[in-house]
């Protein structure tokens, strides 16, 4: 039986080799913070060169996501894009990095970023303020 540290040192190196092997030179390592004693937790950030995103990685009781940033801030998380099952397994964690490939690929991602206590939803470059949360839904 894998001891809890063994696991998680297994599945942050199978989540480096994974995002290594799929990005290859698009990609620069930035940091990672472990401390999973505390449920589990991890984080492994990643610069995505071609477009300057920073692409998180973050875990917390076994559940994954992964949250793409633009160079001024703004946000959006690989599941609101497209859907995948983020419980922690490298059969998950594959196929979730896999999307992320195809939805930078594409390179039509809508973000998102709060100014002065106001949602705003960035399409091309040009934000749009977010009067109705069900926007957020298309």
């Amino acid at each position: 039986m894998q001891s809890e540290d063994s696991f998680y040192d297994d599945i942050i190196a199978f989540v480096q080799e994974m995002f290594q092997n799929v990005f290859k030179d698009k990609l620069a390592f930035e940091k990672k913070k472990v401390n999973v004693e505390h449920m589990g937790c991890f984080q492994i950030r990643y610069k995505f060169l071609p477009r300057n995103y920073e692409l998180v990685f973050e875990n917390d009781r076994n559940i994954f996501v992964i949250d793409i940033f633009d160079g001024e801030g703004a946000k959006n998380t690989l599941y609101r894009i497209i859907n995948f099952k983020n419980g922690l397994s490298k059969e998950n964690i594959k196929e979730a990095i896999l999307k992320l490939q195809k939805v930078l690929e594409q390179d039509d991602i809508c973000f998102y970023i709060h100014k002065n206590n106001k949602l705003y939803k960035k399409i091309g470059g040009e934000y749009k303020r977010v009067m109705d949360l069900n926007e957020l839904r298309q």
